[in-house]
């Protein structure tokens, strides 16, 4: 398993990659606003927003394609993740959340489309970049 190990803390190194990988995006975008301040903090605060409902869903949609294990074994909610199904449908939702905050806090489809497109381009390529090169 390649994890580091930070006291009584096991990180998996995938995961510190997909924080690289979403820093870099974020990166991106403090760019692409930095003559933009207003709308920046707006952006920011849905992705933060993003950010927090994509971990909710990834960590408990074991629930939905595991519904078993909230009597089998309820402490493996705490343990146990959705896995590949549960990356795919977090990201799915953020999106469509992100997609519809950034519309109802009336910026342009056009510049939602150029922040959320080729961020989601940076973070997949950056993670299977790295992760194929470690």
């Amino acid at each position: 398993m390649d994890a580091i190990q930070l006291g009584p803390l096991l990180i998996k190194k995938s995961y510190l990659v997909l924080l690289f990988s979403c820093l870099v995006a974020y990166l991106y975008i403090a760019i692409y606003f930095r003559k933009k301040p207003e709308i920046f903090k707006t952006v920011e605060n849905h992705l933060t927003t993003g950010l927090l409902i994509w971990v909710l869903i990834f960590k408990f949609s074991i629930i939905i394609f595991r519904p078993s294990i909230i009597w089998t074994n309820p402490y493996g909610l705490l343990f146990l993740t959705g896995g590949t199904r549960g990356f795919y449908l977090a990201m799915v939702v953020t999106i469509v959340f992100l997609f519809w905050k950034l519309h109802q806090s009336n910026i342009h489809i056009k510049t939602s489309v150029i922040i959320l497109i080729p961020s989601i381009f940076i973070i997949i390529s950056s993670y299977y970049g790295i992760m194929a090169i470690l």
